[in-house]
């Protein structure tokens, strides 16, 4: 009998490590070519911590087949620094050289969909005392409110954001906009209404800040409905083939707004380039594998915890990024943990001289004289 549950151990640990690796294909595979494993990269994390599990397991047995996920973990090793992270730094002090950028899905300042007591106004008001306290220069947000009794509007140029770019109104869910409290040079729309990009100029620098909201999975309540099932073993196979097409569709999607937007841009950009927004996409995920080849991730370089940044109905996901150029450099990273939102804002400090590379110049001047 103990040799029958190791059997059936040990063909379970396996599918789990077969799926944890082709988890991590994603980055490499299109959308258009195979779809369903840019799917299952949304599972990579929960995959990792199954497998640690079978370690833990497969140890307390004293057997050797706690080798198998060791291996598996140890081959993709790579992908563990993009869902958590040890150190960083969360706060460094401004000067004139630096820029500090925050990004946020505000989910139109209602908190999640089920809390009552959230209202748009009193997330408003929550939103403006979190801005007071974190100041930050430049903000690229998503889903962003400014009708009711509070005037968002009017409150932040009272801060001094009195730069800002995008869509406005009294609409309830404003797809994107940019607020600064430094001017811009240029302003540019790209062929989709959900990314833009803007020079913004400070004292001598300028920086291209590429403001984007990747296209949604539009999940709607029957399918969070269905999600809630399957967490309770029950299987519903029309549902779960309408929510399979919307995720195949959307990662098709975001593939082309990488394809014919983003790489583009970034690629005959001679500028330093931020890229900030909702990705709706995981670390795992083929654009950002592809992003992350020409843009530094700060929360890989700065980031300490958990890097997750949606926090609704769905499992934790780690969907909203501010990415950048190899010529400014990160100095912070934070995540703020607040309830206005079903996203958490995140804010990185950059430093828009990037001494080290400066550094690195006079030391290789002097190593010649």
């Amino acid at each position: 009998m103990r040799k029958f549950f190791r059997s059936i151990l040990l063909i379970i640990n396996l599918l789990f490590v077969v799926a944890m690796l082709v988890s991590t294909l994603a980055g490499v595979v299109p959308p258009t070519k195979i779809w369903w494993v840019s799917i299952l990269s949304y599972g990579y994390f929960l995959l990792l911590l199954a497998n640690i599990v079978f370690v833990v397991i497969w140890l307390c047995l004293s057997r050797w087949e706690f080798l198998i996920s060791v291996a598996a973990i140890a081959i993709r090793y790579v992908f563990v620094p993009l869902f958590f992270q040890v150190g960083g730094t969360l706060e460094v002090a401004p000067d004139d050289n630096t820029l500090k950028v925050m990004s946020f899905n505000t989910h139109s300042f209602t908190g999640l969909d089920d809390d009552t007591l959230m209202t748009r106004d009193s997330g408003a008001v929550l939103f403006l005392h979190m801005l007071d306290e974190e100041q930050p220069d430049v903000m690229s947000l998503q889903e962003c409110y400014t009708g009711g009794k509070v005037n968002l509007l009017d409150s932040l140029k009272a801060r001094g954001y009195v730069h800002y770019y995008g869509v406005h109104g009294q609409s309830t869910r404003s797809p994107l906009v940019l607020y600064s409290r430094y001017p811009f040079s240029r302003v540019f729309d790209m062929h989709r209404p959900s990314k833009f990009y803007v020079d913004v100029v400070k004292n001598s620098h300028v920086v291209r800040i590429c403001c984007v909201h990747l296209d949604s999975y539009q999940l709607d309540e029957n399918d969070l409905r269905s999600f809630e099932q399957l967490s309770h073993a029950q299987y519903d196979s029309t549902s779960t083939r309408k929510i399979l097409h919307k995720f195949k569709e959307t990662t098709r999607c975001h593939e082309k707004e990488w394809n014919e937007d983003l790489k583009p841009l970034i690629e005959n950009t001679s500028i330093p380039i931020i890229i900030a927004g909702d990705f709706n996409d995981t670390p795992a995920s083929y654009i950002y594998q592809q992003a992350t080849k020409l843009l530094r991730d700060p929360y890989v370089e700065q980031g300490r915890g958990f890097g997750t940044t949606y926090h609704g109905p769905f499992p934790a996901f780690r969907i909203d990024y501010i990415l950048h150029s190899d010529d400014i450099k990160a100095l912070s990273y934070k995540r703020l943990k607040t309830n206005i939102s079903d996203h958490y804002p995140i804010v990185v400090q950059f430093d828009l001289e990037n001494r080290d590379d400066a550094e690195r110049t006079i030391q290789s001047t002097d190593s010649l004289l």
